[in-house]
């Protein structure tokens, strides 16, 4: 029988009201009453690496996720932990339930039987960790040069991974600033290009680009200088910086006064 997983909100914590659990009430009822099984988990971002609950929805064959992040995030959220097959639908995205119960049963092609809704209990702490969209990924590396957490790794195929992502600083979403393919996602974050909003990426601006050649210590590949140190530089006018790495730029030489003859002048002297 086709399922669908709801994956609840925090209560508040992440910035929900009571009509999200409205919300996910109703929609639970409505696939119900249409002959699916529902099933209903905590926050999955918030899911601990290890929680049981990756296990039962990777034996699960659900159709549809349903989830108040962004789909792009929730899909690359549950291919971390070996989902595959499930489309992922934000609830946010939907004027109402009863909108989001005909995405549902499109993608369920019906409903069948006797429905039903099942809660699986648990809910963990709260979270915060960098999620990748490996296929906009390039494997460049520069989230993993420029992160002081500790958070990336790469993997075998030599590609970077969010290997430790609890190490990761409540709160910082630097990383996905400088990634230059727009890859890395926050998806809990306010800004809807680093939280996985549908047809939004960030794209590393000065300041970031700045962020990233002061951290590393690496030479601007523009003007091939280094930042002297971390620390944020005074803000310079337009056109006297590096596009790239927002240095000061070098003054131009000055032309000299001497010309052509001078030159020549010298040389004659020196075969004297």
């Amino acid at each position: 029988m086709a399922a669908i997983v709801i994956s609840r909100d925090r209560d508040g914590r992440d910035g929900s009201d009571a009509g999200r659990r409205e919300f996910e009430d109703s929609l639970a009822r409505r696939c119900a009453d249409a002959g699916l099984q529902v099933v209903m988990v905590p926050h999955l971002y918030h899911a601990a690496e290890d929680d049981g609950v990756w296990s039962e929805l990777q034996g699960l064959g659900a159709r549809a996720v349903a989830s108040w992040l962004y789909p792009r995030a929730m899909d690359w959220l549950l291919r971390r932990h070996g989902i595959e097959g499930a489309t992922p639908l934000g609830m946010g995205l939907f004027a109402c339930a009863d909108d989001c119960l005909r995405e549902v049963l499109s993608l369920a092609g019906g409903g069948s039987g006797q429905g039903g809704i099942r809660e699986v209990p648990g809910g963990g702490a709260e979270r915060w960790y960098p999620v990748i969209d490996a296929e906009r990924c390039a494997g460049c590396g520069q989230c993993l040069q420029f992160c002081l957490f500790g958070v990336y790794e790469l993997d075998a195929a030599g590609r970077p991974t969010a290997a430790q992502p609890d190490n990761c600083k409540p709160g910082c979403p630097a990383c996905s600033r400088i990634c230059p393919r727009g890859a890395i996602m926050f998806p809990l974050y306010k800004d809807e290009a680093i939280a996985g909003a549908p047809g939004r990426f960030m794209a590393p601006d000065a300041g970031a680009k700045a962020m990233f050649y002061a951290r590393t210590r690496k030479p601007c590949p523009i003007c091939g200088r280094r930042y002297e140190s971390a620390a944020p530089r005074r803000k310079q006018p337009a056109g006297s910086v590096c596009r790239e790495c927002g240095l000061p730029l070098e003054p131009p030489a000055q032309p000299s006064s001497r010309d052509d003859l001078d030159s020549l002048i010298d040389d004659l002297e020196k075969l004297r």
